[in-house]
């Protein structure tokens, strides 16, 4: 089996935004694959099933459905999806080549394991970025697209009701999603989904410690407030306080995860060390 390949992903420098000063990402056709669908889990068809895999890993990505540092082997999502490996090959490497996914070896990528400062950078564009969405859909929205946003709520309410935190996590990025789509800016969304590609599997700190009563008290009511009474300023504040609440939770779950795999590699350092020595002092040298 080859290793994996990798190319540059396009980005393209705009200036002059009022909503994202310098970068904004350059939408593929890939992209087109990544639409937000209620299972991330759905049966793939055998049209461009490279595509469609590219889109199952991202919505899986984005609903939380792996967690930072799990390894994604190629073998056992190929048998879970019912496909052959090239295809789950193809979407890898294109999740590789966008610094989404790191490489382990030949067989295997894995969800990384993100330091402070780029998780800080990824909630910072968030803030800016979801804020002029909410700002632009308090402007727009109809009652009925409101209504839906709500019903998106209380699903997330309901399943942490039932402590069903899977679709906890899945719900609450819908609600963010749903949001940006409906300030009709298609390039803002596209960014926003791609930060989202990336703290996504963070947004499992919330199943470790679930929002008390998301149902009496949340800044998602907040913002559905805002949007109703058509108070702009109040539904970009409320999404904006909404990621910035959660900033200090998912910091912590990175820490507790980096010391989980920092105390992996030692126990694998020392496993290594005791076999060699085992061997004999010539294996022994190997590891002095």
């Amino acid at each position: 089996m080859r290793a994996w390949s990798s190319s540059s992903a396009g980005i393209v420098y705009k200036k002059g935004s009022t909503f994202v000063q310098e970068v904004i990402m350059l939408i593929s056709d890939r992209d087109s694959a990544s639409t937000m669908t209620p299972n991330a889990s759905e049966p793939l068809q055998t049209e461009s099933l490279a595509l469609q895999a590219y889109g199952h890993f991202r919505r899986a990505l984005m609903n939380g459905q792996y967690v930072p540092g799990q390894k994604v082997k190629l073998k056992e999502v190929a048998d879970e999806l019912g496909i052959s490996q090239t295809p789950i090959r193809e979407a890898l490497c294109m999740l590789v080549s966008e610094q989404i996914l790191t490489q382990v070896d030949r067989r295997s990528v894995r969800v990384p394991i993100i330091l402070a400062d780029r998780y800080c950078e990824i909630r910072d564009l968030r803030i800016m970025l979801e804020g002029e969405a909410a700002e632009r859909t308090a402007n727009i929205s109809t009652r009925s697209e409101i209504s839906q946003l709500a019903e998106i709520h209380e699903r997330m309410c309901l399943a942490r009701d039932e402590q069903r935190f899977s679709d906890m996590l899945l719900e609450n990025v819908r609600f963010h999603l749903s949001l940006c789509n409906l300030a009709r800016m298609p390039i803002l969304y596209r960014v926003v989904e791609n930060l989202w590609l990336q703290c996504g599997p963070m947004m499992n700190a919330f199943v470790k410690e679930p929002p008390e009563s998301p149902r009496k008290r949340h800044p998602h009511l907040d913002v559905i407030r805002g949007l109703r009474a058509k108070n702009a300023a109040l539904a970009k504040k409320s999404i904006q306080q909404d990621i910035a609440e959660s900033s200090e939770r998912i910091l912590r779950y990175l820490k507790m995860q980096q010391a989980a795999e920092k105390q992996v590699a030692v126990r694998q350092g020392s496993r290594r060390s005791a076999i060699l020595k085992a061997k004999g002092p010539a294996a022994a040298n190997l590891v002095s």
